[in-house]
């Protein structure tokens, strides 16, 4: 679609001048030169819109893939086929790495991914996307296109699918998972029963995505804001079954914290890190928090941990855990007795001496590491 073709459904302009640097215009005037047209979408027009700073920019174009490499060679502009599959090029100004993708339209899907088509038109584009503020986009000049009420809707503090939210939840049932991390973005929101009464019809079909996605999503939306309605509302729909999370305890969860804490906090035990196929380091957290989270922590509790060779990472999570002011840094001196000065006291290599050991060391940390290796080992020859 040329730029004088284009509608402005959305009688509004942005302040983007903070983002828009020298070489967005630059590669900007490189497609109107070329009667096309970049814009920026997805989350980085809501998050502007709802005045925050976008981590990410994306932009998409109605030039097809093969239009754009003709373009940038032309103007021998650097450029990364990092995704000619799916449309997308990287193209590289100034040191800057811009991802650019052609608009598309889906000509099927099966669930969880669709086989799509390029196209000119951006509100084609916009029919594909999840959420209506997902699919707002706006040029480089600020001018925003919202071809289905996204600004509306998050204005008034609610996310809704674009056009018939039973078909975008089949389309993709990850979308399910996403609305509930994306209510997460805002201020206070408000639930729609449409809305919610399609994802709870739909709820099963969780069934089919893979663990590692659904983790990814789970773990942005137990670590983003209004964590307890979310997983509330999870719960009354059914998904929070689904994917096998409990959602006990709701009142001890915090927003903005980490989404570890908040599985320990809710009841979840380390059958839902290999159930999520959550990292290694991952699991062996959420373990050590399930195992400790009724043991009141105070400072000598955190010595003792220390002596003991727990990661000061674990004690620190606990400590957020449970709320407790202690410091995580103490100096604790290393244990001195070791199982070569039992042998050399004449001791047999064994299972008896593992117990003398740690027998050793329990009162070794019981005298506040006071205790040396001499009386240590006296205190074993009696």
């Amino acid at each position: 679609m040329l730029i004088n073709e284009v509608i402005i459904l959305q009688e509004e302009t942005l302040d983007i001048n903070s983002i828009v640097t020298p070489a967005i215009k630059y590669l900007d005037k490189v497609f109107k030169d070329n009667n096309f047209e970049i814009r920026i979408v997805g989350g980085a027009v809501r998050d502007i819109a709802l005045n925050k700073a976008p981590k990410d920019i994306d932009f998409a174009s109605d030039a097809t893939p093969d239009e754009m490499i003709a373009m940038f060679d032309k103007e021998a502009i650097k450029y990364i086929p990092t995704g000619l599959q799916h449309g997308t090029i990287t193209a590289v100004v100034n040191g800057e790495d811009f991802e650019i993708t052609t608009l598309r339209a889906d000509k099927e899907t099966d669930g969880r991914h669709a086989e799509v088509e390029f196209v000119r038109s951006w509100e084609e584009d916009a029919k594909r996307r999840d959420l209506t503020y997902n699919a707002m986009s706006m040029d480089i000049d600020g001018e925003l296109y919202d071809y289905h009420n996204g600004m509306d809707d998050l204005q008034n503090k609610v996310s809704k699918f674009v056009g018939d939210p039973e078909q975008r939840i089949t389309e993709d049932y990850l979308r399910i998972l996403r609305y509930f991390r994306f209510q997460g973005r805002l201020a206070e929101p408000t639930w729609d029963k449409d809305t919610l009464q399609a994802i709870k019809m739909h709820a099963k079909g969780l069934s089919g995505i893979s663990a590692e996605r659904i983790w990814a999503e789970m773990s942005k939306a137990l670590s983003g804001q209004n964590v307890a309605s979310i997983l509330s509302t999870m719960h009354k729909t059914g998904v929070a079954q689904v994917i096998g999370l409990n959602v006990n305890n709701l009142g001890a969860i915090k927003d903005g914290g980490n989404p570890i804490i908040a599985l320990a906090q809710l009841g979840n035990d380390v059958d839902i890190a290999k159930r999520w196929k959550m990292k290694n380091t991952e699991a062996e957290l959420l373990g050590f928090l399930v195992k400790h989270k009724n043991d009141t922590l105070d400072q000598k509790k955190v010595e003792d941990m220390i002596a003991d060779g727990v990661k000061r990472e674990l004690i620190t999570a606990l400590a957020s855990m449970q709320n407790k002011n202690v410091n995580i840094d103490a100096k604790v001196p290393d244990f001195p007795v070791t199982g070569a000065d039992l042998i050399a006291k004449g001791m047999k290599p064994g299972p008896d001496l593992g117990k003398k050991l740690a027998q050793l060391k329990q009162q070794w940390k019981a005298g506040n590491f006071k205790a040396s290796k001499e009386d240590l080992l006296n205190t074993s020859k009696e």
